[in-house]
């Protein structure tokens, strides 16, 4: 039996060689896998801010991984917006024009959008949809929605997107 409070040589430098190896080895992992995750989110998010900024050829990627990231990232790509309609006071929407922006480098062959017209005290009074067709690469399409006899303000927002050359 061993007595409390000596320990044996071997035993010491045997486990100071241990725990200095775990030392040495947990921080080398980790610097390795925030580097690897860097590296490698660095690539999609240069390809997709590239897109969004609009520069073509911008992002060293080839085609099919190009593709890839702008059929991940369509609806976030894809915008919608709204010109300055007329409204009255007591409610009616007039002159209210949609349009859908393409910034990418591929067709658009549908872009389904909602339009909810909404009342002074902020409920629903109606929702259309409206399709644009064909919206070609890096262009903008423009439709007229209906007139509402009620409604103060209006929401919209990008229901489906379809593409054959995105294969949505």
């Amino acid at each position: 039996m061993k007595k409390p409070g000596i320990l044996d040589k071997t035993e010491d430098t045997t486990t100071r060689k241990r725990s200095l190896r775990w030392i040495i080895l947990i921080p080398f992992v980790i610097v390795l896998g925030v580097l690897a995750a860097v590296v490698r989110g660095g690539e999609s998010n240069d390809t997709l801010s590239a897109l969004k900024a609009g520069k073509p050829n911008a992002a060293p990627a080839s085609d099919a991984k190009v593709i890839k990231v702008v059929h991940d990232n369509i609806m976030g790509l894809v915008k919608v917006e709204s010109n300055d309609y007329e409204y009255k006071s007591l409610g009616g929407i007039s002159g209210l024009k949609i349009t859908v922006i393409n910034p990418t480098d591929y067709m658009l062959n549908r872009v389904r959008v909602k339009v909810s017209y909404i009342k002074a005290n902020g409920g629903i009074y109606d929702t259309k949809t409206k399709d644009f067709y064909g919206i070609k690469p890096k262009s903008a399409e423009t439709l007229k929605m209906p007139d509402s006899k009620r409604g103060t303000s209006v929401k919209y927002e990008i229901v489906t997107i379809k593409s054959k050359d995105l294969g949505l």
